[in-house]
């Protein structure tokens, strides 16, 4: 069994399209104390303190380590010329963002943090520090020239605001992306190739389409 540290519908979709059979533990991370403003670094620590956080979940309520074997800690955050754009507060600042990024490019960063569980010990600092591995992926995506009847049509519904970046690509933002260069699982909320590299480097490989 595979634990994903996260509430995401769209990560929790990307699992079961490959067939992962998983678990989802919510973290309790509180990302607002985390105050950096590099993109990169910062989505970084979003997922390790995400992972980590499931992990202390699991160790405090007792489960048995070795039922599982790996945990999973995500994040993604989106750039635009150098400013970080997470979920947007509200329609206005939405509004104001589409604006800007129409015709626009910018940078869909996650960050993954991978924990193998695999014949361990109920011990999460030698856990987190022994059997884990980290990495950020990131997507060039360029944005179509939008009218403001659109991006007011889109801010009206209740998608963007539950995604980094204010829009969805496997949903009705789709429409609105010209082309990306890069991963696109990644853009939705983890990168498979990714995943599927480094359970192979843990020996997990047997995780994928186990049907």
């Amino acid at each position: 069994m595979f634990v994903l540290a996260s509430a995401s519908k769209a990560r929790q979709k990307l699992l079961d399209q490959i067939a992962l059979r998983h678990k989802v533990i919510v973290s309790d991370f509180d990302e607002t104390q985390l105050q950096e403003p590099d993109p990169i670094l910062k989505v970084k620590l979003l997922a390790k303190g995400k992972a980590d956080s499931a992990l202390k979940k699991l160790i405090e309520e007792n489960h048995a380590l070795n039922t599982y074997q790996a945990l999973l800690g995500c994040d993604s955050l989106f750039e635009f010329n150098g400013e970080i754009f997470e979920k947007p507060f509200n329609k206005e600042q939405l509004i104001s963002r589409w604006q800007r990024m129409s015709g626009q490019s910018g940078f869909l960063h996650t960050g993954h943090y991978l924990i193998s569980l695999d014949n361990s010990k109920s011990d999460m600092e030698s856990i987190s520090q022994n059997n884990s591995c980290e990495g950020v992926v990131s997507t060039k995506i360029e944005f179509m020239n939008l009218s403001n009847f659109e991006i007011n049509k889109y801010a009206s519904t209740s998608e963007p605001y539950n995604c980094a970046g204010g829009f969805a690509i496997e949903g009705n933002g789709g429409l609105f992306i010209k082309k990306i260069d890069g991963c696109f699982s990644n853009v939705i909320g983890l990168s498979l190739p990714w995943l599927k590299n480094n359970l192979e480097k843990f020996g997990l490989s047997r995780l994928l389409l186990d049907r």
